[in-house]
């Protein structure tokens, strides 16, 4: 059985006459191809996070409290920073490059907003075993670890700031310096 929505007395079609017919669908393209034209710029900061789950929310929370809610970039690769910089993922390491030509270029980020976080596994695989067991050394190896990676930024764009946390897993954010 088929449903008919409309009858031949409603008045619907007399609503919708060519012209308006016309005009609905010049407004609708004109709706769907203003993003393609708006300019993409003017963001404040690229993240470099770990792809680590547990960290997802806490990072969000981090960066919105700073007042940057859709307004950063964001690129999630195992260990983050670590992952950027030490020889054991060397494989990756142009592809994170690569994405932060584009986020500069593209959307003119003056920052990158560089966090590792506690009890990571990339850092073992990069760094060995210890670093579970050693929150001395595992803080001394992310500081090394997020100064190799400022150091790095610095050559590629000296006019970009660089800054560096280590995040607890209670989602707090150690400022490293």
């Amino acid at each position: 059985m088929t449903h008919q929505p409309h009858h031949a007395g409603c008045g619907c079609l007399e609503l919708l006459s060519r012209r308006r017919a016309l005009g609905l669908g010049l407004a609708a393209a004109a709706t769907v191809a203003t993003p393609a034209f708006a300019i993409d710029k003017g963001y404040e900061a690229m993240l470099l996070k770990c792809i680590d789950p547990r960290f997802t929310t806490n990072t969000w929370t981090y960066m919105s409290s700073r007042g940057w809610q859709n307004l950063y970039s964001q690129f999630n690769i195992a260990g983050g920073p670590i992952g950027v910089v030490a020889p054991a993922f060397a494989d990756w390491q142009k592809t994170y490059w690569d994405n932060l030509k584009i986020t500069y270029d593209l959307h003119e980020v003056t920052r990158v907003v560089a966090i590792t976080h506690r009890d990571c596994g990339a850092a073992v695989v990069a760094y060995g075993e210890r670093i579970k067991t050693d929150r001395a050394f595992e803080t001394k190896t992310h500081v090394e670890a997020l100064h190799a990676f400022r150091a790095e930024v610095g050559k590629r764009y000296p006019d970009l700031k660089v800054e560096l946390g280590i995040m607890e897993l209670s989602g707090a954010v150690e400022v490293v310096t």
